[in-house]
């Protein structure tokens, strides 16, 4: 409780500051850090499922994920920085006693989630969930660990706030989860960045493997993994909350475009697509472009007054801020930087840096030769609703 206590008096002060002009976008960042600062305290029930998920793991049995929330799976699977030996979960009927599941709960979802997660701890399976504190109260029991993250009533965009939260709980889970695995003697075999040089070498050479026979690595204590990469976000969170400008320009652009019941064209290179969360009634037309050439798309169905809004990796997406500018749209970017190929943002009209850099990964196993757990599906995510939230008729701004 103390430590708690300590944690919040620290937190005042950054509190305070943002609250002064605390539009919508705003409160998403304020929220989600919080969430995190508690995560990140709070992180023993965490340790004991990835020490549990590390024992079957070990012992020989599968890394499956699955879930509610869109592209959950998507998230955890062939990504820079992630666990190379983890598949996504077809059919529950292929669980078996030795597997681990881990599964992430969309707000709203609770039955359908229900019904899941006992399917899957009736095959005996290892059950790991992540949603919010809400959520717990109704399927803790489902799960052998649900981790929960807690958000504030208040919270614009609750549902897709609280998922882009559990994507971090989801990193820092594996982190742990690695730990848990060192201090049993073994390195799990883990992803690189393609952007990075020597990725293709890497990721080859042990795309096939579950551990590293080559090399050995030193225990990494319980917990350490987990919380320098939720320290990373905390950062990132603060780094974007010091400088709110560029949101509130490119919520303005998206405000412009929904009152003159035009449509805001959506293209994302992630593995997570926050769009996809936006509900069918949604007040802003958003429309998502295909990831194969989004800008002859763009080119048949975009006019002027529509805007164009693009998560993209660590460059400008030229062809697509061609394409707007000839058909008369208004962009805008979010997109890492990569200090050794700085990115020019006055290429779009509203740049927002997600505090991200090219290699997409914020932890450090010692002795390991890479980064691991990427930190740009989160704070992409928290920076897309961030923008949509503030753009809503009924944000004050």
């Amino acid at each position: 409780m103390q430590k708690r206590n300590l944690l919040l008096i620290l937190a005042i002060p950054w509190l305070c500051i943002n609250l002064l002009g605390a539009g919508q976008s705003v409160k998403i960042i304020q929220a989600a850090r919080e969430a995190l600062v508690t995560m990140k305290s709070d992180s023993k029930h965490r340790e004991a499922a990835a020490k549990a998920a590390a024992g079957r793991f070990l012992a020989g049995g599968n890394l499956l994920v699955a879930g509610s929330i869109p592209l959950f799976d998507v998230e955890w699977t062939n990504r820079s920085g992630g666990l190379m030996p983890v598949a996504a979960l077809n059919d529950l009927d292929s669980l078996s006693g030795a597997d681990v599941l881990v599964y992430g709960c969309l707000a709203g979802s609770e039955n359908d989630d229900a019904s899941r997660l006992a399917q899957a701890r009736a095959k005996g399976a290892l059950v790991i969930a992540f949603g919010t504190k809400k959520q717990a109260a109704r399927l803790r029991s489902a799960a052998d660990f649900f981790l929960a993250a807690e958000l504030p009533a208040s919270t614009p965009l609750p549902a897709q706030t609280a998922a882009c939260v559990s994507l971090a709980h989801l990193w820092a889970f594996t982190g742990d989860l690695v730990a848990a695995c060192t201090r049993a003697g073994r390195m799990p075999t883990m992803w690189q960045s393609i952007k990075v040089p020597g990725s293709t070498e890497w990721n080859s050479r042990y795309r096939q493997l579950r551990f590293h026979e080559d090399l050995q690595v030193k225990p990494v204590p319980a917990g350490m993994l987990g919380k320098q990469y939720l320290e990373g976000l905390i950062r990132s969170l603060e780094a974007v909350a010091a400088e709110t400008r560029p949101v509130r320009d490119a919520a303005q652009i998206v405000r412009g475009a929904a009152a003159a019941n035009r449509t805001v064209f959506h293209a994302n290179l992630g593995h997570f697509e926050p769009a996809r969360l936006l509900p069918e009634n949604f007040p802003i037309r958003v429309v998502t472009l295909p990831l194969k050439s989004p800008e002859a798309e763009l080119r048949t169905s975009g006019a002027a007054g529509d805007a164009v809004f693009v998560i993209w990796y660590h460059e400008m997406p030229m062809p697509l801020l061609d394409a707007a500018r000839e058909k008369g749209l208004r962009s805008i970017v979010v997109a890492g930087q990569n200090p050794f190929a700085p990115l020019d943002p006055k290429l779009a009209d509203v740049y927002i840096d997600p505090q991200w850099v090219v290699g997409d990964a914020i932890g450090e196993v010692p002795g390991y030769d890479i980064k691991i757990l990427p930190p740009s599906a989160v704070l992409n995510g928290l920076l897309f609703y961030a923008v949509i939230a503030e753009a809503l008729p009924s944000s004050p701004s």
